[in-house]
């Protein structure tokens, strides 16, 4: 005779879906909107975090930036069918490019990334998420845009790993990132004419950027913490994995 006995198993969580849509540039030149665009997408692959909190947490968050028509409320997202209404309030410009939008699809309802992004000399405020937000008048700020993104994406990644069990040595490293980094642009915003339309302020931002280890990780990849000669990390995702397992075992 044959036994079988099933195992419970706990259901594994069906995390959102964010997918860019195919488009082709046709600007001419750099714009600095374009990155914005780079920094979304490069935090995407990491897939450090889940879909639904980065979504949440940066996407589509006020503290992020907030552009407000009434009842009609648009973020670094905004749906589709409400971007011809999110205008800014000084000029009237579109907020969203009206022509060959960028497009995410969100759990299949397209979004639009915001392009009204201009002031490569406006100088980040590193408190502005430990402020009340209020909605943008006019053009976002490329400056204070990508701090606020850089700035929430380890707040959410190292609140989501204190979950995971042993974890506190890539902890430590991401917060040793995550300070190091504001300390750098505490130091840029000291220098003010690094900030002016002749100074490299804005390029010097996003070099510090591009020097962050934990952004351009992915789950498995081996980083070197550079403060300690005999020291590596291995980069995790921020939630559990779920591993197949099989659902029964057979007896005789």
């Amino acid at each position: 005779m044959n036994i079988h006995a099933t195992t419970t198993q706990e259901t594994p969580f069906v995390d959102m879906t964010i997918c860019k849509q195919p488009r082709t540039e046709i600007a001419k030149k750099a714009k600095t909107r374009m990155v914005v665009e780079s920094l979304i997408d490069q935090l995407l692959a990491t897939r450090l975090i889940r879909n639904d909190r980065f979504f949440e947490q940066i996407l589509y968050n006020k503290d992020i930036i907030w552009i407000q028509n009434g009842e009609v409320e648009g973020h670094l997202f905004a749906q589709a069918n409400l971007t011809d209404q999110l205008k800014t309030k000084t000029n009237s410009f579109m907020m969203y490019m009206p022509t060959n939008p960028i497009v995410y699809e969100v759990n299949g309802e397209q979004y639009h990334l915001i392009t009204r992004i201009d002031s490569t000399r406006a100088k980040p405020n590193l408190d502005r998420l430990s402020q009340e937000p209020n909605p943008v008048l006019s053009a976002a700020r490329v400056n204070d845009l990508l701090c606020s993104i850089v700035i929430r994406f380890y707040e959410t990644y190292m609140n989501d790993l204190e979950q995971i069990p042993h974890q506190d040595k890539l902890i430590a490293f991401a917060q040793q990132e995550y300070t190091q980094f504001l300390q750098a642009v505490k130091e840029l915003n000291d220098y003010h004419f690094n900030w002016h339309p002749r100074g490299n302020g804005h390029e010097l931002l996003l070099t510090l950027i591009d020097q962050l280890q934990i952004l351009k990780s992915q789950p498995g990849k081996v980083v070197i913490d550079f403060t300690n000669t005999q020291g590596y990390v291995v980069v995790e995702p921020a939630y559990p994995v779920h591993k197949p397992s099989k659902k029964a075992v057979g007896a005789i």
